[in-house]
């Protein structure tokens, strides 16, 4: 099965909503460096063979939130306020945030449509929602990290009951702090030479990176990247 175009994944719902694609850079020698730091290189990659979705953790993720409340999808993400998370963890203030119910037309390009729209270009550095490959929808989550603590507090505080998504949903957003990921280091690690990278992937079902607004590209992987295992569709 070939993997679907970038044109194909325009919604037949949503004619009127239009994005630009954003201009790709050179990779930032910041986010290299700070991959390189964190021993990226030599840690062992979490991916299953040829998984989509990195890790049996992500692979199940979707499945946890859509069944509603449960032990292991709180524990995802983090409610209580910024310095309680630093006492428990005693750790830098977190930067990475995981936004839920985003409804299931949003692409990763329309996601940045709209936190550009609503002020927070250029305080981003790191956005990803995940898409079901299959049936091109997002699975209704996204992480995004941002430069500085204090802009995810206000990102929090701006999008917690959010609803005005400029599609048709009753969609409430619910914001926490990520405990899958924090940093942009991690999330270069994490996808640098997973699957998802791979070139068959639409662009816009990958992780982006951003520098001062703009998109850059991401680190070149240190190993083969595997293709993804696309999942049969039951008959």
């Amino acid at each position: 099965m070939d993997p679907p175009g970038l044109a194909d994944l325009a919604s037949p719902w949503l004619p009127a909503f239009n994005f630009q694609e954003p201009r790709v850079l050179a990779p930032s020698s910041k986010v290299v460096g700070a991959f390189e730091c964190a021993g990226g290189a030599e840690r062992a990659e979490h991916a299953e063979p040829g998984e989509l979705w990195p890790g049996r953790f992500y692979a199940s993720l979707a499945h946890e939130l859509d069944a509603g409340a449960s032990s292991e999808s709180t524990a995802l993400c983090s409610q209580g306020p910024q310095d309680e998370l630093e006492m428990e963890r005693d750790e830098p203030r977190p930067t990475t945030v995981m936004m839920r119910n985003i409804p299931s037309e949003f692409t990763g390009r329309m996601l940045l449509t709209l936190l550009n729209i609503k002020g927070f270009k250029g305080l981003y550095d790191l956005v990803y929602l995940p898409m079901d490959y299959h049936n091109k929808v997002g699975f209704g989550y996204a992480f995004i990290n941002f430069v500085e603590a204090d802009q995810a507090q206000h990102f929090r505080a701006a999008f917690e009951g959010f609803r005005d998504w400029q599609v048709e949903s009753d969609k409430v957003c619910e914001v926490c702090w990520s405990n899958v990921l924090q940093g942009v280091a991690a999330h270069v690690e994490r996808y640098r030479n997973s699957p998802v990278m791979h070139p068959s992937v639409p662009a816009t079902f990958k992780p982006m990176l951003f520098k001062n607004g703009e998109q850059i590209a991401f680190p070149a992987p240190t190993k083969t990247v595997r293709p993804p295992r696309l999942r049969k569709k039951a008959l």
